[in-house]
């Protein structure tokens, strides 16, 4: 599920619309394009940094710093505006406009010699009416790689890797938000359906529309690998491992990762297990930071169909990863193929980590109907979490027996 939240929405279309407004009052049609263009790409990219600062500060911010780059301050152009009376119409002081001004300039690479923000050479405006007219139809997903090399380079420092995505998008997206609040399916399914109007390519739509109880399996699969393939148009891809990485870093590939997460759970619940683990393991390879935690879910299905040295070579990888499912699941497949000692050595550390695992896998306790949202380690949360996730590894007598011995051991040690 990719949300967004409600008030990054509303400050997108308060800048959006006092942009629009400015635009037709004091500019052109020129100017209010490519500065609707450099707001929807910086929503898209830089949304931990829009959340900062008052609507109309970058909404005078993105103004002035494509103003800049057009000669927008210069009196012998037309449009012309002062600084100040720019700075006066958006109610920000000149110190506020001109720092936030810096910052869209950064961010996007706003200058001269950047011609994606120029509007046109000798102010054509034909000429550039045509040119706005074609990036607002590569905007649904235009990547920034046509900045030549030489460019790519400022101070030393790289570029930050930018992407822009029409504005349906943006518009849909936020009618997904609404969808995913609704307390009944009947009202989530009204809004996907709207916002699949809007925008086609809305992976979200069509995960809510497959939770559909009336559904069979084949059904729920087609809606999920459409959600997949939606994610993939919007990245404009036709494989994980043809994307650029620097794609791959960014918000707008949560679609596809949480597409796939959805398709591996649902593939796994109705027994094509071998497709389920590829896809979770495609996330993996993928996706650098796991927000969704997808490693808890996989280590799981590897110990359950015995494919161990797959699971051994992920294991490695997340050594020194503190997750409860990691550490307990390196104790599961080590007693699994008889390394005991081992097993031992690596339950004593599970335990440290998180004792409150064990009276779950003991059947001590039960898991809650309902499981919190934020999760810290170590806690009675992570290992209710884990818990969720299916102990059938654990169903072995034996190795229950050993837990319970073992435990017991532990726990004298740490009393005495």
């Amino acid at each position: 599920m990719q949300e967004l939240s409600n008030g990054i929405a509303s400050k997108y279309e308060e800048i959006i619309e006092k942009i629009k407004s400015f635009s037709d009052e004091y500019l052109n049609e020129d100017y209010k394009n490519i500065c609707v263009l450099a707001t929807e790409t910086l929503f898209l990219n830089y949304e931990e940094q829009f959340k900062k600062g008052k609507s109309f500060s970058w909404g005078a911010g993105i103004v002035h710093a494509i103003g800049t780059a057009n000669n927008l301050f210069d009196s012998k152009e037309k449009p012309y505006i002062k600084v100040a009376d720019l700075y006066k119409e958006f109610g920000v002081s000149s110190s506020t406009g001109s720092s936030k001004s810096k910052e869209v300039k950064s961010l996007l690479d706003i200058s001269k010699d950047n011609n994606k923000w120029i509007i046109g050479e000798n102010k054509d405006a034909e000429a550039s009416e045509g040119t706005m007219l074609k990036a607002k139809e590569e905007v649904a997903l235009t990547m920034n790689d046509k900045i030549e090399e030489d460019k790519a380079v400022k101070d030393e420092t790289k570029v930050p890797f930018k992407f822009a995505v029409h504005k349906d998008y943006i518009m849909a997206q936020r009618t997904i938000e609404y969808a995913w609040r609704q307390k009944n399916y009947k009202n989530k399914a009204k809004y996907a359906k709207e916002a699949l109007e809007v925008y086609e390519d809305c992976a979200d739509a069509y995960i809510i529309l497959s939770k559909d109880s009336s559904l069979n399996n084949n059904q729920r699969t087609e809606l999920l690998e459409k959600a997949v393939n939606a994610a993939k148009n919007l990245l404009r891809i036709d494989d994980l491992k043809n994307a650029p990485a620097e794609l791959l870093r960014l918000k707008i590939a949560r679609q596809l990762f949480g597409a796939k997460y959805s398709l591996a759970i649902h593939l796994w619940e109705i027994g094509e297990k071998e497709a389920a683990i590829e896809n979770a393991l495609e996330i993996l390879e993928y996706d650098e930071k796991d927000e969704l935690v997808v490693r808890s879910l996989v280590v799981n299905w590897l110990l359950i169909e015995e494919r161990y040295e797959q699971l051994k070579s992920l294991l490695e990888k997340y050594e020194k990863d503190n997750l409860a499912a990691i550490h307990y699941s390196r104790v599961a497949l080590l007693y699994k193929i008889n390394e005991i000692k081992a097993a031992e050595s690596a339950l004593r550390r599970a335990y440290k980590r998180n004792p409150h695992v064990i009276p779950y896998i003991l059947k001590q306790k039960r898991v809650s109907s309902t499981l919190p949202n934020l999760i810290r380690f170590g806690s009675e949360e992570e290992a209710m979490k884990y818990a969720s996730l299916g102990l059938d590894i654990w169903n072995d007598p034996k190795m229950l027996q050993w837990i319970k011995e073992k435990k017991k051991e532990f726990d004298i040690i740490n009393f005495s």
